[in-house]
């Protein structure tokens, strides 16, 4: 196994604090939601950065297994949504929605490479069986 890549964030203060990526320098105003009982500060909380990693990584495993075969796609997206679920006396647990489109591409093109991205993407190994997935 050949490492290929690390980066590393470091969170301070909890839902109201701040992330920071060390490679980067970027710097996340976290904020707790309404939902939750925050008070509305401008921000994003983990279910958002999760949507967002997620998102982005099975998109970029997508684009690869495309490159890989040289099909000819006009472009490609995927849309992430982080449901936080609370189960009583267990704690929380995620739900992801997932929409995944490939313009330029018929329906059986596209559903080979959401498949090929399900096993490809390493956020999606991550959490094979730990995490309700639904493909809309």
């Amino acid at each position: 196994m050949k490492e290929m890549l690390s980066r590393t964030a470091t969170t301070y203060g909890g839902r109201n604090g701040e992330v920071r990526d060390t490679t980067s320098g970027e710097k996340y105003k976290l904020s707790k939601p309404k939902q939750m009982g925050g008070i509305g500060l401008k921000g994003t909380d983990p279910e958002e950065l999760f949507s967002v990693g997620y998102s982005s990584c099975f998109a970029s495993s997508m684009e690869y297994l495309l490159n890989n075969d040289k099909i000819q796609y006009d472009d490609l997206y995927v849309k992430a949504e982080t449901k936080l679920l609370m189960i009583p006396n267990e704690g929380f647990k995620f739900k992801l929605i997932v929409e995944a489109r490939i313009k330029g591409v018929d329906q059986k093109t596209l559903d080979k490479y959401i498949e090929g991205a399900k096993a490809f993407c390493p956020y999606s190994k991550a959490f094979k069986g730990n995490i309700d997935i639904e493909f809309i």
